[in-house]
Protein backbone atom coordinates (compact mmCIF):
# COMPACT_ATOMS: atom_id res chain seq x y z
CA UNK A 1 0.00 0.00 0.00
CA UNK A 2 2.97 2.16 0.99
CA UNK A 3 4.53 1.81 -2.61
CA UNK A 4 0.60 2.50 -4.64
CA UNK A 5 0.45 -1.31 -4.89
CA UNK A 6 -2.93 -2.68 -4.60
CA UNK A 7 -3.25 -5.94 -2.10
CA UNK A 8 -5.20 -8.82 -3.73
CA UNK A 9 -6.10 -11.25 -1.07
CA UNK A 10 -6.31 -15.39 -1.40
CA UNK A 11 -7.70 -17.66 0.42
CA UNK A 12 -6.43 -20.36 2.95
CA UNK A 13 -7.27 -24.04 3.58
CA UNK A 14 -9.16 -24.88 6.38
CA UNK A 15 -7.08 -27.42 7.48
CA UNK A 16 -3.80 -25.57 8.13
CA UNK A 17 -4.81 -21.51 7.85
CA UNK A 18 -2.08 -21.64 4.98
CA UNK A 19 -2.64 -19.87 2.15
CA UNK A 20 -4.27 -22.63 -0.37
CA UNK A 21 -1.78 -23.10 -3.06
CA UNK A 22 -3.92 -23.88 -5.22
CA UNK A 23 -6.40 -21.16 -5.62
CA UNK A 24 -3.55 -19.10 -5.79
CA UNK A 25 -3.07 -19.39 -9.95
CA UNK A 26 -6.68 -17.49 -10.73
CA UNK A 27 -5.51 -14.36 -7.75
CA UNK A 28 -2.44 -13.41 -10.65
CA UNK A 29 -3.09 -10.75 -12.79
CA UNK A 30 -0.75 -8.64 -16.08
CA UNK A 31 0.01 -6.12 -12.88
CA UNK A 32 0.61 -8.75 -10.13
CA UNK A 33 4.59 -8.64 -8.48
CA UNK A 34 4.73 -11.01 -6.22
CA UNK A 35 3.16 -13.08 -3.79
CA UNK A 36 3.65 -13.28 0.31
CA UNK A 37 2.69 -16.16 1.99
CA UNK A 38 2.57 -16.44 5.65
CA UNK A 39 3.83 -19.73 7.55
CA UNK A 40 1.13 -19.45 9.87
CA UNK A 41 1.15 -20.68 13.48
CA UNK A 42 5.13 -21.85 11.90
CA UNK A 43 3.78 -24.39 9.71
CA UNK A 44 5.11 -23.71 6.85
CA UNK A 45 3.10 -23.29 3.43
CA UNK A 46 3.80 -25.56 -0.07
CA UNK A 47 6.34 -23.70 -0.95
CA UNK A 48 7.66 -25.54 -4.09
CA UNK A 49 4.15 -25.81 -5.25
CA UNK A 50 3.80 -21.89 -5.11
CA UNK A 51 7.14 -21.29 -6.68
CA UNK A 52 6.20 -23.49 -9.77
CA UNK A 53 3.46 -21.10 -9.69
CA UNK A 54 5.35 -18.03 -9.26
CA UNK A 55 8.39 -19.41 -12.03
CA UNK A 56 5.47 -19.84 -14.42
CA UNK A 57 3.88 -16.57 -13.93
CA UNK A 58 7.20 -14.38 -13.25
CA UNK A 59 5.95 -13.60 -9.83
CA UNK A 60 8.47 -13.23 -6.96
CA UNK A 61 8.06 -14.86 -3.79
CA UNK A 62 8.52 -12.91 -0.48
CA UNK A 63 8.40 -15.17 2.37
CA UNK A 64 6.69 -13.44 5.61
CA UNK A 65 7.99 -16.19 8.41
CA UNK A 66 7.44 -13.93 11.33
CA UNK A 67 6.37 -17.08 13.50
CA UNK A 68 8.08 -19.40 11.46
CA UNK A 69 12.09 -18.68 13.17
CA UNK A 70 13.47 -22.79 13.46
CA UNK A 71 10.70 -24.28 11.34
CA UNK A 72 11.94 -26.46 8.21
CA UNK A 73 10.65 -27.00 4.74
CA UNK A 74 12.17 -29.46 2.26
CA UNK A 75 14.85 -30.64 4.68
CA UNK A 76 15.92 -26.92 5.02
CA UNK A 77 15.64 -23.95 7.99
CA UNK A 78 12.85 -21.54 6.82
CA UNK A 79 14.64 -18.53 5.96
CA UNK A 80 17.05 -20.06 3.40
CA UNK A 81 15.34 -18.41 0.65
CA UNK A 82 15.19 -21.81 -1.32
CA UNK A 83 12.23 -20.58 -3.36
CA UNK A 84 12.06 -17.31 -2.46
CA UNK A 85 14.02 -13.60 -3.25
CA UNK A 86 13.52 -12.85 0.66
CA UNK A 87 12.16 -14.17 3.96
CA UNK A 88 10.97 -11.42 6.47
CA UNK A 89 11.41 -12.72 11.06
CA UNK A 90 9.99 -11.15 13.70
CA UNK A 91 11.76 -10.48 17.03
CA UNK A 92 8.70 -9.47 19.22
CA UNK A 93 8.93 -10.76 22.68
CA UNK A 94 6.24 -13.33 22.07
CA UNK A 95 8.15 -14.90 19.32
CA UNK A 96 10.97 -17.93 19.52
CA UNK A 97 13.78 -15.23 20.11
CA UNK A 98 13.24 -11.89 20.97
CA UNK A 99 15.33 -8.56 20.41
CA UNK A 100 12.66 -6.69 22.20
CA UNK A 101 10.93 -5.33 18.64
CA UNK A 102 11.78 -5.32 15.44
CA UNK A 103 13.02 -8.39 13.14
CA UNK A 104 15.21 -8.95 10.02
CA UNK A 105 15.29 -9.70 6.31
CA UNK A 106 17.00 -12.31 4.81
CA UNK A 107 18.46 -12.65 1.37
CA UNK A 108 20.85 -14.70 -1.13
CA UNK A 109 20.21 -12.31 -3.61
CA UNK A 110 23.30 -9.09 -3.48
CA UNK A 111 21.60 -6.69 -5.03
CA UNK A 112 18.34 -6.73 -2.55
CA UNK A 113 20.77 -7.08 0.28
CA UNK A 114 22.76 -4.21 -0.52
CA UNK A 115 18.99 -2.07 -1.38
CA UNK A 116 18.13 -3.24 2.31
CA UNK A 117 20.99 -2.30 4.00
CA UNK A 118 20.44 1.62 2.21
CA UNK A 119 16.67 1.36 2.96
CA UNK A 120 17.52 0.87 6.52
CA UNK A 121 19.25 3.82 6.67
CA UNK A 122 17.83 6.86 5.39
CA UNK A 123 19.06 5.91 1.42
CA UNK A 124 22.60 6.69 2.42
CA UNK A 125 25.55 4.93 1.36
CA UNK A 126 29.77 4.90 1.11
CA UNK A 127 29.51 2.14 -1.25
CA UNK A 128 29.16 2.51 -5.21
CA UNK A 129 29.08 6.20 -4.74
CA UNK A 130 27.65 8.07 -7.83
CA UNK A 131 29.75 11.36 -7.29
CA UNK A 132 34.12 11.69 -6.32
CA UNK A 133 34.94 11.33 -2.70
CA UNK A 134 36.07 14.30 -0.67
CA UNK A 135 37.56 12.02 2.15
CA UNK A 136 36.82 9.05 4.73
CA UNK A 137 33.46 11.10 5.70
CA UNK A 138 32.15 11.58 2.56
CA UNK A 139 28.70 9.70 1.92
CA UNK A 140 26.18 10.14 -0.21
CA UNK A 141 21.95 9.82 -0.10
CA UNK A 142 21.16 8.16 -3.22
CA UNK A 143 17.30 7.51 -2.33
CA UNK A 144 14.61 7.74 0.24
CA UNK A 145 15.02 5.50 3.19
CA UNK A 146 14.19 5.10 6.50
CA UNK A 147 15.44 4.56 9.81
CA UNK A 148 15.08 1.22 10.31
CA UNK A 149 17.89 0.29 12.46
CA UNK A 150 17.97 -2.26 15.34
CA UNK A 151 20.14 -0.76 18.36
CA UNK A 152 23.29 -2.97 19.49
CA UNK A 153 21.66 -3.70 22.71
CA UNK A 154 19.01 -5.46 21.12
CA UNK A 155 21.19 -7.08 18.34
CA UNK A 156 23.14 -8.55 21.67
CA UNK A 157 19.90 -10.41 23.16
CA UNK A 158 18.96 -11.52 19.88
CA UNK A 159 21.99 -13.46 19.14
CA UNK A 160 22.50 -14.54 22.74
CA UNK A 161 19.10 -16.51 22.39
CA UNK A 162 20.18 -18.06 18.11
CA UNK A 163 22.19 -20.81 20.33
CA UNK A 164 18.62 -21.54 22.57
CA UNK A 165 16.87 -21.62 19.20
CA UNK A 166 17.12 -24.93 18.37
CA UNK A 167 16.20 -26.27 21.88
CA UNK A 168 12.96 -23.83 22.44
CA UNK A 169 11.33 -25.15 18.95
CA UNK A 170 12.26 -28.69 19.99
CA UNK A 171 9.95 -28.39 23.41
CA UNK A 172 7.37 -26.39 21.27
CA UNK A 173 6.94 -29.74 19.10
CA UNK A 174 7.10 -31.61 21.86
CA UNK A 175 4.18 -30.11 23.83
CA UNK A 176 2.39 -29.66 19.85
CA UNK A 177 2.65 -33.86 20.56
CA UNK A 178 1.09 -34.24 23.76
CA UNK A 179 -1.61 -32.05 22.82
CA UNK A 180 -2.16 -34.24 19.43
CA UNK A 181 -2.59 -37.25 21.46
CA UNK A 182 -4.52 -35.37 24.09
CA UNK A 183 -7.14 -34.00 21.19
CA UNK A 184 -7.03 -36.92 18.75
CA UNK A 185 -10.87 -38.02 18.16
CA UNK A 186 -12.17 -35.25 20.96
CA UNK A 187 -15.54 -34.20 20.10
CA UNK A 188 -15.14 -29.94 20.10
CA UNK A 189 -12.61 -29.24 18.00
CA UNK A 190 -9.85 -29.87 15.40
CA UNK A 191 -6.28 -29.45 15.25
CA UNK A 192 -3.83 -27.89 12.42
CA UNK A 193 -2.51 -30.44 10.16
CA UNK A 194 0.98 -30.06 9.71
CA UNK A 195 3.11 -29.81 6.12
CA UNK A 196 4.29 -33.29 5.27
CA UNK A 197 7.30 -31.61 3.33
CA UNK A 198 7.90 -29.49 6.68
CA UNK A 199 8.61 -29.04 10.49
CA UNK A 200 6.44 -26.38 11.98
CA UNK A 201 7.90 -24.67 14.71
CA UNK A 202 4.60 -23.84 16.59
CA UNK A 203 4.47 -20.49 17.05
CA UNK A 204 0.90 -21.06 18.17
CA UNK A 205 -1.27 -24.26 18.72
CA UNK A 206 -4.88 -23.35 17.41
CA UNK A 207 -7.93 -25.10 17.77
CA UNK A 208 -10.55 -24.99 15.36
CA UNK A 209 -14.05 -25.43 16.84
CA UNK A 210 -16.18 -27.81 15.02
CA UNK A 211 -19.46 -26.14 13.42
CA UNK A 212 -22.07 -26.80 15.82
CA UNK A 213 -19.60 -24.74 18.53
CA UNK A 214 -18.48 -21.96 15.86
CA UNK A 215 -21.40 -19.82 16.68
CA UNK A 216 -20.52 -20.03 20.51
CA UNK A 217 -16.88 -19.08 20.11
CA UNK A 218 -17.82 -15.69 21.92
CA UNK A 219 -18.97 -17.36 24.91
CA UNK A 220 -16.41 -20.39 24.90
CA UNK A 221 -13.39 -18.02 24.44
CA UNK A 222 -14.54 -15.75 27.63
CA UNK A 223 -15.48 -18.71 29.80
CA UNK A 224 -11.67 -19.94 28.92
CA UNK A 225 -10.11 -17.00 30.28
CA UNK A 226 -12.42 -16.88 33.23
CA UNK A 227 -11.33 -20.03 34.25
CA UNK A 228 -7.82 -18.98 33.91
CA UNK A 229 -6.60 -20.03 30.66
CA UNK A 230 -4.92 -17.35 28.20
CA UNK A 231 -6.85 -17.83 24.63
CA UNK A 232 -6.67 -15.97 22.15
CA UNK A 233 -7.64 -15.88 18.72
CA UNK A 234 -5.51 -15.27 15.53
CA UNK A 235 -6.85 -13.84 12.98
CA UNK A 236 -9.51 -11.44 11.84
CA UNK A 237 -8.80 -11.49 7.98
CA UNK A 238 -6.99 -8.49 7.07
CA UNK A 239 -9.55 -7.04 4.30
CA UNK A 240 -12.73 -7.05 7.08
CA UNK A 241 -10.82 -4.26 8.81
CA UNK A 242 -12.20 -0.86 8.70
CA UNK A 243 -9.41 0.37 6.50
CA UNK A 244 -9.65 -2.22 3.79
CA UNK A 245 -13.55 -2.04 4.53
CA UNK A 246 -13.08 1.78 3.26
CA UNK A 247 -11.14 0.76 -0.07
CA UNK A 248 -14.18 -1.31 -1.06
CA UNK A 249 -12.97 -5.21 -0.40
CA UNK A 250 -15.93 -6.74 0.66
CA UNK A 251 -16.99 -9.66 3.13
CA UNK A 252 -16.98 -13.07 1.14
CA UNK A 253 -13.81 -12.19 -0.61
CA UNK A 254 -12.34 -14.91 1.08
CA UNK A 255 -14.87 -17.36 2.54
CA UNK A 256 -12.53 -19.65 3.71
CA UNK A 257 -10.40 -17.40 5.58
CA UNK A 258 -13.38 -15.89 7.19
CA UNK A 259 -14.55 -20.11 8.14
CA UNK A 260 -11.15 -20.04 9.92
CA UNK A 261 -12.00 -17.02 11.77
CA UNK A 262 -15.01 -18.44 12.86
CA UNK A 263 -13.85 -21.39 14.28
CA UNK A 264 -10.31 -20.58 15.68
CA UNK A 265 -9.03 -20.30 19.32
CA UNK A 266 -5.64 -20.48 19.89
CA UNK A 267 -4.76 -22.02 23.64
CA UNK A 268 -1.09 -21.91 25.53
CA UNK A 269 1.92 -22.74 24.10
CA UNK A 270 5.56 -21.65 24.87
CA UNK A 271 8.54 -23.58 25.64
CA UNK A 272 8.30 -23.57 29.20
CA UNK A 273 5.00 -24.93 29.69
CA UNK A 274 5.14 -27.71 32.05
CA UNK A 275 2.97 -31.35 32.15
CA UNK A 276 1.18 -29.48 34.97
CA UNK A 277 0.34 -26.73 33.00
CA UNK A 278 -1.02 -28.67 30.14
CA UNK A 279 -3.34 -30.43 32.33
CA UNK A 280 -4.36 -26.99 33.65
CA UNK A 281 -4.97 -26.16 29.65
CA UNK A 282 -6.61 -29.97 28.88
CA UNK A 283 -8.84 -29.50 31.92
CA UNK A 284 -10.20 -26.32 31.29
CA UNK A 285 -10.64 -26.75 27.94
CA UNK A 286 -12.73 -29.88 28.19
CA UNK A 287 -14.65 -28.47 31.19
CA UNK A 288 -15.93 -25.34 29.14
CA UNK A 289 -16.61 -27.24 26.03
CA UNK A 290 -18.74 -30.33 27.72
CA UNK A 291 -21.33 -27.51 28.70
CA UNK A 292 -22.21 -26.69 25.29
CA UNK A 293 -22.33 -30.76 24.05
Amino acid sequence: MYLNGKPNFSDVELSTGNLDVSKVESRINEKTKFMVPVHYSGNPVDLKSLYEIAEENDVKIIEDAAHSVGAEYDSKKIGSCKYSEMTIFSFHPVKHITTGEGGAVLTNNKEYYEKLLSFRSHGITKENLKGESSGDWYYEMCELGFNYRITDIQTTLGISQLSKLDRFVKKRRKIAKIYDEIFENNPFFDTILENENGKSSYHLYPILLKDEFKNKKGEIFSKLREEGLGVQVHYIPVYLQPYYQDLGYEKGLCPCSEEFYKKEISIPMYPSLSNEDIEFVEEKLFKVLSQYK
